[in-house]
């Protein structure tokens, strides 16, 4: 009897430290999955990248002033309303890398100069002048960008002459989010 005793004591602490070790091992495997939840989640926000895009076109104003900012009287896209058709401004919703572009074409014998400008600063600048036919001309940039900064595209040397000549929707500005 006593040896049965001694066997069930024994069996009984052999269980009691397979139990201390089964919730040993849960705790350190809920502490390891709890972890790559929060990983996941990280990633998941990382590669969630919300559409952000516009294609504005034809310039309100083909004689723009020095410094005046191109107001584009059409949109084709603007996913994430980002671009203002009031003020051709651009803003950006959220922090990242962006891809901006303008196109423009200008008549024969004038010169078309003007700029992509994120926040009072120029980030490309373009020249364009044919002295024979009317001209089209593009430039691009990419640029990180803070959520709220502005990016629009700036005449550089203006005129009271018609500057820009448009034609079926030709001159254009475009931008979209790249990378989040």
């Amino acid at each position: 009897m006593i040896r049965m005793e001694s066997r069930m004591e024994r069996l009984h602490k052999s269980l009691e430290k397979a139990k201390s070790n089964y919730q040993a091992t849960i705790q350190d495997q809920t502490k390891v999955l709890n972890n790559k939840t929060i990983q996941l989640e990280e990633l998941q926000e990382k590669i969630d990248v919300p559409l952000v895009a516009f294609n504005a076109h034809g310039p309100r104003d083909y004689s723009p002033d020095t410094n005046q900012i191109y107001i584009w009287a059409s949109v084709r896209i603007n996913e994430g309303d980002a671009y203002d058709i009031n003020t051709g401004i651009f803003t950006a919703p959220v922090t990242g890398l962006y891809y901006f572009a303008v196109h423009t074409c200008n008549y024969a014998g004038v010169e078309n100069k003007y700029a992509i400008v994120k926040e009072k600063t120029d980030i490309a600048t373009s020249y364009q002048y044919d002295n024979a036919v009317n001209d089209c001309h593009s430039m691009s940039s990419i640029t990180t960008i803070t959520a709220g900064q502005r990016v629009w595209v700036r005449c550089t040397t203006g005129t009271t002459s018609n500057q820009l000549w448009e034609s079926s929707g030709r001159s254009s500005f475009i931008g979209a989010l790249i990378h989040k």
